[in-house]
């Protein structure tokens, strides 16, 4: 048996940890904080969320809990992949490491404590909870970046490059462009075709390829939208477009951050490979924008993106890929059903938060 197959067949096992839909619905239908304490204690979290102590009185006490659980999981994860499985599964855990970054530095931008910031963090093997926690603390973007110069991370160079340009808040975009370009040049060289890989015998770069050029396009229709609705003038647009993805050209990208406003921008965005993403909008759940509804939408195609290569690829890459998803949204729902079931929002608001294949 292959180091990948062992895997899967493992990760096969641990998927039956993960919360059905089923599971879902009943949490979303718990009255209070102490009700859904009770469900996730009597659950796989359980032993997680009492080993912190004292987490009835307090939600971020149970969220420091699930964080526990999900680090654990990992941990087990990069423990039973082999050799050639831990170099994918690590690729794709980078994502999540510049997905924290990016949040602490929006977080810093906006002058977020560092309590605030963490709860939206996702521990990862590169940056622990500890690792999260000194960054969060940090005074500044460019502390941030400093610190992580000295621990020597790869993410430093980027970061204090795009920072030397930092004047105003709207910069903010060309820092976390640096971060996604220096994780998409990553898995092979980038040609106008996609990615090259160094070893073109993988069976798993098919999978990879088409993830990270979804990922891609994703990535530049979000840049696009944003700078749409700002109604932002860059004479420099190429800067803003990350090449590598599949299905949204450069002009095409410029077609919609030319738009006049974000309704246009949306017309426009309608006729790439995401059109079906916005043929089901309707009004912002409770406490959510346009924008940001049109990004969580985004995020489940991500996820169904994940599944589909799952289905086709069920004993490489793919069984890794969607279980990363999974798990890692699944701690986001838990943590989102918790703040809206805090504030009592309506069933119907908080299940438009969720993200989940639909």
């Amino acid at each position: 048996m292959s180091d990948f197959n062992y895997l899967a067949a493992r990760l096969g096992a641990m998927r039956s940890r993960l919360l059905t839909r089923k599971a879902y619905e009943e949490l979303i239908a718990l009255p209070d904080i102490p009700a859904i304490l009770t469900y996730l204690l009597n659950g796989p979290y359980g032993p997680a969320i009492e080993a912190v102590g004292e987490a009835a009185a307090d939600p971020e006490k149970v969220e420091e809990g699930l964080r526990r659980d999900f680090s654990a999981t990992l941990t087990k994860l990069l423990r039973m992949a082999g050799e050639e499985p831990r170099v994918w599964v690590e690729m794709l855990l980078v994502y999540w490491d510049l997905y924290n970054l990016k949040t602490i530095l929006r977080g810093k931008q906006v002058l977020l404590s560092p309590e605030e910031i963490v709860r939206a963090l996702i521990p990862t093997a590169t940056y622990d909870e500890p690792a999260l926690w000194e960054l969060a603390k940090q005074p500044s973007l460019r502390a941030v970046a400093e610190l992580l110069l000295t621990w020597r991370s790869p993410h430093a160079a980027p970061l204090m490059e795009a920072l030397r340009d930092y004047r105003e808040p709207r910069d903010l975009y060309l820092s976390e462009l640096a971060l996604d370009r220096f994780y998409f040049r990553q898995p092979g060289r980038l040609d106008a075709e996609g990615w090259i890989f160094e070893s073109e015998r993988s069976t798993h770069q098919k999978s990879l390829r088409d993830f990270l050029g979804f990922l891609v396009d994703k990535t530049n229709l979000m840049t696009a939208l944003k700078m749409a609705e700002e109604r932002s003038v860059f004479l420099e647009r190429e800067k803003f477009f990350l090449p590598g993805g599949t299905s949204l050209p450069y002009p095409v990208f410029v077609r919609i951050l030319e738009a006049g406003g974000l309704a246009e921008a949306l017309l426009q965005a309608r006729a790439t490979r995401f059109g079906p993403v916005f043929a089901g909008l309707g009004e912002p759940p409770q406490g959510l924008g346009t924008l940001a509804q049109v990004e969580r939408q985004l995020e489940r195609a991500v996820l169904r993106m994940a599944h589909r290569i799952h289905r086709t690829d069920p004993l490489g890459l793919g069984a890794v890929l969607a279980f990363l998803w999974d798990q890692i949204h699944e701690l986001m729902n838990l943590r989102m059903i918790l703040r809206g079931r805090l504030v009592n929002m309506p069933e119907p608001a908080l299940r438009g938060l969720l993200t989940m294949e639909v």
